[in-house]
């Protein structure tokens, strides 16, 4: 008898990979291994957690989340893209930068984030870079300080960690270097 081969779970990350050059180019990247930072260091997590969604739903008790810079492996290279951790999902935006073409400049750019209510935007939180935990300390901490395997997507999030519960209505994110950004954002559906 024979059984059916275990079925594989991967996220299709369709970016948009914004290169030095100004030439965008769009390849598929099959995500099958997420890790977040959190309190204890970078944790595992389920592939069904991440999204590109533009509208993201959450309990009227839910705290907001923290921006994040994700790296992302892919099979030419490393990608670095904005998102979000959230409760229960993680965020991530279709924009990208290969980090080879940032990385003399990777302390120089900034994770931003803010919140918009009735059309009023507030900053939330800015931080560098550099103050957060860098690509070698990741590929260390994962175990394999020569790169990361293809698939797999590593959230840094920003060091306040989730934030308390806001009542907000857009959640938005960008990496900002010079006059080059990387936006993301998303709507927050309230569940009753």
């Amino acid at each position: 008898m024979r059984y059916a081969s275990p079925m594989s779970s991967s996220f299709v990350y369709h970016s948009h990979v914004h290169q030095s050059d100004g030439t965008v180019i769009t390849p598929d990247i099959a995500i099958d291994r997420v890790f977040a930072s959190g309190a204890d260091g970078l944790a595992a997590c389920p592939v069904s957690r991440l999204t590109s969604a533009a509208t993201i739903q959450q309990t009227a008790d839910a705290p907001i989340g923290t921006p994040a810079v994700i790296l992302l492996a892919a099979s030419y290279g490393l990608l670095i893209a904005p998102g979000v951790i959230l409760e229960d999902a993680l965020a991530l935006s279709r924009a990208a930068w290969r980090l080879d073409d940032i990385r003399d400049g990777y302390g120089d750019v900034t994770l931003g984030s803010w919140t918009i209510e009735a059309g009023k935007k507030t900053a939330f939180q800015s931080e560098s870079l550099d103050c957060l935990m860098s690509p070698t300390d990741v590929m260390d901490a994962l175990g394999n300080a020569s790169g990361l395997k293809p698939g797999t997507a590593v959230f840094i999030g920003h060091p306040a960690g989730l934030g308390e519960s806001l009542s907000v209505d857009r959640f938005e994110v960008a990496l900002q270097m010079g006059a080059r950004t990387l936006n993301y954002g998303f709507e927050i559906e309230v569940l009753a």
